[in-house]
């Protein structure tokens, strides 16, 4: 019996040559890239695909000035891939190839478990008054720089990356212990100063259409049901997750950038020292009410 390759995979259009694509492939002009292209109008690191659950491909432009197209469109948030997409960067074509089993169950829970986990929701804020204002190059190369920015300061600060929604990043600490907390109070602290780099970055951009480029990040503990999910990669579900989006929400109504909820500070008495009580507040969709703190410093930690 002949076993069919069922891997997603890039087909370089000039050669046919095939890349079999791991969870991330990064595409750029380093030559230790996934996807390397020699070319010094590519940047060190342009684009980069994932993997999430579903066996969902999305595809990221990470800021680059000369910009990464799908099907001839240039990609300004994230953009999920289908089979026969053709990337291309600078003058280098890719196809993407998905090839798909006639008799697997898609919807299949695989080893799914309930576990607690250290949740972060990060969202910029105004995304649909910026793209109403701002010219789509320039957007993208904004909302790449963040889409980078937010892959390394998670990387680096131990999480994994669930996945990126648009204008949203969702990530992880599977470890819920006081030093962990550290860690993903100071990823949320990054994750603001980001947004304060890319405004800096691309100050004629925004100060022409006067818009500020901010961000609100959540960070919540609490049991979510983590595993395979049918054909894809580790993801989380739960009423934990749903929360800590509505936490992120409330950024904007109370005025601090950074919120984090009593379950995320249950039993570390040292990280109260970096936040400030809000009070009780509502969710919207649910019944029970949630205490907030804001946070007002993080840990000054050593970076892996």
């Amino acid at each position: 019996m002949i076993e069919t390759d069922l891997r997603a995979r890039l087909v370089n259009v000039a050669d046919g040559s095939e890349v079999i694509l791991p969870e991330t492939a990064i595409f750029g002009r380093k030559s230790d890239s996934t996807i390397p292209l020699p070319d010094n109008r590519v940047s060190r690191r342009h684009s980069m695909i994932r993997r999430q659950e579903d066996d969902e491909y999305w595809f990221y432009d990470l800021g680059s000035f000369n910009g990464s197209y799908v099907n001839n469109e240039r990609v300004t948030t994230t953009r999920q891939l289908e089979p026969g997409d053709v990337i291309r960067i600078c003058d280098f074509e890719y196809r993407f190839e998905l090839p798909q089993a006639g008799a697997a169950n898609r919807s299949d829970i695989q080893d799914m478990q309930v576990v607690p986990m250290i949740i972060l929701v990060s969202d910029i804020k105004g995304f649909t008054r910026l793209s109403e204002l701002i010219p789509p190059d320039e957007l993208a190369q904004a909302i790449g720089s963040w889409y980078s920015y937010c892959d390394q300061v998670l990387t680096e600060h131990g999480a994994a990356i669930d996945k990126f929604i648009g204008d949203a990043v969702l990530a992880y600490w599977t470890d819920v212990s006081p030093n962990a907390r550290q860690w993903a109070l100071s990823a949320a602290k990054y994750l603001r100063d980001s947004c304060d780099l890319i405004q800096e970055e691309m100050k004629w951009t925004f100060e022409r259409y006067d818009v500020t480029f901010s961000s609100g990040v959540a960070l919540h503990m609490g049991e979510v049901s983590w595993g395979r999910l049918g054909q894809g990669g580790l993801t989380m579900l739960g009423d934990a997750v749903n929360t800590t989006f509505r936490i992120q929400a409330l950024t904007r109504q109370l005025g601090s950038d950074v919120l984090v909820t009593s379950d995320f500070m249950k039993g570390w008495k040292e990280g109260m020292k970096h936040v400030r009580p809000l009070g009780t507040h509502s969710l919207k969709g649910k019944h029970i009410p949630v205490d907030i703190y804001a946070v007002e410093s993080a840990p000054e930690l050593f970076l892996r």
